[in-house]
């Protein structure tokens, strides 16, 4: 399968001439039915009314087979054919088909420009007429998910279960009820994600094939990832790949596998599932809104394991993933993947691009990124020293989570800003019993700790302060037991903190 490189590469329009070439070059294509198809497009010429619906089910074929640019060739030929005969049927088929391979290849701007004109058409007929086009509908659903049209996505998702329901069509009211669960989850309403995939899991016990079986589950792994369960996640999805098998609509189930190992303590792992079930380190089986999230991830995991300018690449592709997206939530993950990247090694850097992430997010309206941003803040501002700033982050991290029913994610970051409060506490008694040490000495026993610090030996010391040697000894004695330690290196630690924690020590006028 060709991938796509860079993610967000266009994919170019395909003239007359050049389809015929596609199709010369794809008749040895394989799979059974697809050579029949494109035998039969040679036969009555891939431009004649009669290669419409051969053109339509050969794209959908290929997109199947997670081969998007030749999906899309497929479909703007279909596309062009429909104009030129006048179907609207085929019209809205082959414009959805476009936008579904578009989503895939990052050409972001056409796919919500063909979701439109489907949208339009489809709002011209009633739900009779549309019980014909519930694929469309469906696949119409996914677009706008994936163009992140949240509002436009569940209007399309309500109708065709309602539609479905009437028709007691029960694979597509189980597809339209995984959709609307994931929808709610985009939105950063996992509640609400849970009842309608709940709902969808009830249907398929009783009804379902093993494929939408699969399909739940998956559903039910991405929405326990969401809330912060990532155990349960992996096993929703080892579930669920059981059950699908290799079917490729499926590659999904192996990435939310992989983001679930990263985040239960097994980053080479996750890391090498993750790379594998999208396709390549170019991640082409992921559609190009969620490459920069999965990138996010695998710096994540590379940072993690020490590999520093692994890491560092990751979060470079995932930059170059929204260069020509101009879409805020893929742009806050790819922030993230930068934060992530540098949040062991470099904090001071971390920090603002974790900052970035926070914002992008919010203007995005991504509440889950957003509490995801936070948390990373948090943990940036603890490593440098800002506990204060570190205690809001988690505070505000927490509470977004909470506001989107992630229970288990709110009560892990709980647990990071108690630890972050008790290591503040713990820190502020030990400077409280520095300064309570330090104090009992006297102004010379000042001078000689000091130049114990600074790794001065007895006789040193006693050439600077001018007195004898064994004056010195007293000295040290005296200070070791007022400090409570035994050596001159744990001497010179208590100075130092004592410093660090801006109880300035006085060290006396040098005699």
């Amino acid at each position: 399968m060709s991938q796509v490189f860079p993610f967000a590469a266009y994919v170019p329009e395909t003239s007359e001439g050049d389809f015929d070439t596609v199709l010369r070059a794809q008749l040895s294509a394989p799979g059974h039915r697809l050579a029949e198809l494109n035998s039969e497009l040679v036969r009555v010429g891939p431009h004649a009314p009669a290669a419409l619906p051969l053109l339509i089910e050969a794209a959908a074929c290929y997109g199947r087979e997670n081969d998007f640019e030749t999906q899309s060739c497929y479909a703007k030929a279909a596309y062009a054919c429909a104009e030129s005969w006048g179907d609207p049927v085929s019209l809205a088929e082959a414009g959805t088909s476009v936008a579904v391979a578009c989503c895939w290849t990052g050409d972001l701007r056409k796919a919500a420009e063909h979701a439109d004109e489907v949208a339009a058409y489809l709002d011209t007929l009633d739900d009779a007429a549309a019980r014909r086009m519930l694929s469309t509908l469906a696949d119409l659903s996914w677009v706008e998910l994936q163009l992140r049209r949240l509002r436009e996505a569940q209007a399309h998702q309500r109708r065709g279960l309602r539609i479905a329901e009437a028709a007691f069509d029960v694979d597509r009211t189980i597809l339209f009820r995984v959709l609307l669960g994931a929808t709610s989850r985009e939105d950063g309403r996992l509640g609400d994600a849970i009842r309608h995939v709940h709902r969808a899991r009830e249907t398929v016990e009783g009804h379902g094939t093993p494929v939408c079986r699969g399909l739940v589950l998956a559903a039910q792994s991405a929405i326990a990832f969401e809330s912060g369960d990532p155990a349960r996640s992996r096993e929703l999805a080892e579930e669920a790949r059981r059950d699908a098998g290799a079917h490729p609509r499926f590659a999904a189930v192996g990435m939310v596998l992989g983001l679930s190992l990263i985040a239960t303590g097994r980053p080479r792992e996750g890391r090498d599932q993750l790379i594998d079930a999208a396709g390549g380190r170019s991640l082409p089986l992921a559609p190009a809104m969620a490459r920069a999230r999965l990138l996010a991830a695998l710096a994540a995991a590379d940072a993690e394991l020490g590999n520093q300018a692994e890491a560092e690449r990751w979060s470079e592709l995932a930059m170059a993933s929204t260069s020509t997206q101009y879409h805020d939530h893929p742009l806050g993950w790819a922030h993230l993947a930068r934060a992530e990247a540098l949040s062991r090694s470099d904090p001071a850097s971390a920090r603002p691009a974790a900052d970035a992430a926070r914002m992008a997010f919010e203007r995005a309206g991504a509440r889950l990124g957003e509490a995801a941003a936070w948390s990373l803040l948090g943990t940036v501002q603890g490593r440098l020293g800002r506990t204060s700033d570190s205690l809001v982050a988690f505070a505000r991290s927490e509470e977004l989570y909470r506001s989107c029913a992630a229970t288990a994610a709110a009560d892990h970051v709980r647990l990071l800003r108690t630890s972050a409060q008790t290591a503040a506490e713990v820190a502020a008694e030990a400077e409280r019993a520095v300064r309570t040490v330090v104090s009992s000495l006297s102004p010379r026993e000042k001078q000689v700790a000091r130049l114990i610090a600074e790794g001065s030996s007895n006789q040193q010391i006693a050439s600077v302060l001018d007195i004898k040697l064994n004056t010195v000894q007293v000295h040290v004695g005296r200070i070791l037991r007022k400090l409570r330690v035994r050596s001159r290196s744990a001497v010179a630690r208590v100075m130092t903190l004592a410093e660090t924690t801006d109880l300035a020590v006085a060290a006396g006028g040098r005699n």
